[in-house]
């Protein structure tokens, strides 16, 4: 059996507490991977986190981990302004690296952490793999076998919410009363947030996306939690399009609004000239499509439960963020097996384009052509 990893955790906040934490904490887990040290800006936090899952360092910022503590890979859990410059510090230590989503604000910071990457000679794995669980292949399987025919329009469905409502927040310590201010300030908001897992899961089913125009708004100016005011600074409301290489358009929105109770949470469908493929039930704990109907020349359902992703046994089917622990588990194999992670960085940085772009177009009014691939 291979010696577990060592792993810095950067960022202890709601989804640290409420999904890597736990899932980490747990024996077979411990057996692949096991936490040396914890970072967070709030040094309570720090503190009270490694206290409670008995992590030997704990500190207020990434670079005095690197330089005091052992380790063989980051995990970057911090709000998304602080990916990249997290992300790059790790890297540039000659560390394994997983980020969470979205990887980055802009197209340049992505490739500059994948071209880092590859200087350095290290693994880097971004959230969020649609790629780990089955599903994602058999739909992309269907596509590309032509049973839809050719794919003309895709939509997607991940109407945000307010990061303000999850009740972990709603407490008064240090591990609960964490501010959800980032969410609303530039760099973060419903698109990098949110409607990043639908455009993940479209881009892996239907391939990269060539053109995108988007228009957006702000509904709600202003947030409440805890007393406090938010000011929102970045627009909460925006309606994409975007044209994939394939031919197909397709749909996305990342709006803080309230969402539909008969289309699931990160719901896809597929309309071609010769049918369609919808998906009917996504794992709300983790964003995962476990069944899509098949309207074509042949009509079927097919479902997967969620033990079909192989990390997520016992109880880590139980526990919020499986697909985070499955990201994490799957870039620690990666690197013991010597291949690259399934959650890519390549992936990831067109998904930073795409919102990149999205926003842009919505500013300007002008349809904006992308420079990635994968």
């Amino acid at each position: 059996m291979n010696t577990p990893l060592r792993a810095g955790l950067v960022g202890c906040g709601s989804l640290s507490q409420r999904g890597i934490l736990p899932h980490l904490s747990l024996s077979d887990a411990q057996q692949k991977v096991r936490l040396v040290a914890v970072v967070d800006a709030v040094a309570e936090r720090a503190q009270q986190t490694a206290e409670r899952y008995g992590v030997a360092a704990h500190f207020t910022a990434i670079e005095e981990m690197l330089a005091q503590v052992e380790l063989d890979l980051a995990l970057i859990i911090t709000p998304i302004q602080y990916h990249y410059a997290n992300a790059l510090a790790a890297i540039a230590a000659g560390k394994h690296v997983y980020v969470q989503k979205a990887m980055a604000t802009t197209l340049a910071d992505a490739d500059a952490l994948l071209s880092a990457r590859d200087r350095m000679g290290v693994k880097l794995a971004a959230a969020p793999g649609f790629e780990l669980f089955p599903t994602t292949a058999q739909m992309r399987e269907i596509v590309a076998g032509g049973e839809l025919g050719r794919v003309a329009v895709a939509m997607t469905y991940t109407l945000g919410f307010g990061h303000e409502f999850e009740p972990i927040r709603g407490g008064q310590s240090a591990l609960e009363a964490i501010n959800p201010a980032w969410y609303y300030r530039p760099g973060a908001g419903p698109l990098p947030d949110v409607t990043v897992y639908a455009l993940q899961l479209a881009t892996s089913v239907l391939g990269p996306v060539r053109r995108v125009t988007a228009l957006g708004n702000r509904i709600q100016p202003r947030r409440e939690w805890q007393g406090q005011t938010i000011d929102v600074q970045v627009d909460d409301n925006t309606l994409l399009l975007m044209e994939f290489a394939s031919g197909a358009l397709g749909t996305a929105v990342g709006s803080n609004s309230k969402g539909s109770p008969r289309i699931p949470w990160g719901g896809l469908g597929l309309y071609g000239t010769q049918g369609s493929l919808e998906v009917t039930e996504v794992n709300n704990a983790s964003g995962y499509p476990l069944a899509f109907d098949v309207r074509a020349a042949r009509s079927y359902q097919s479902r997967t439960e969620l033990d079909a992703q192989p990390y997520l046994t016992g109880e880590h089917l139980t526990m919020q963020e499986p697909h985070v622990y499955a990201d994490i588990l799957d870039l620690v194999d990666a690197i013991q097996e010597n291949r690259a992670p399934r959650a890519s960085g390549e992936q990831a940085r067109h998904v930073v384009e795409i919102i990149e772009k999205a926003l842009l177009a919505a500013a300007t009014g002008q349809t904006q052509a992308l420079q990635s691939s994968f």
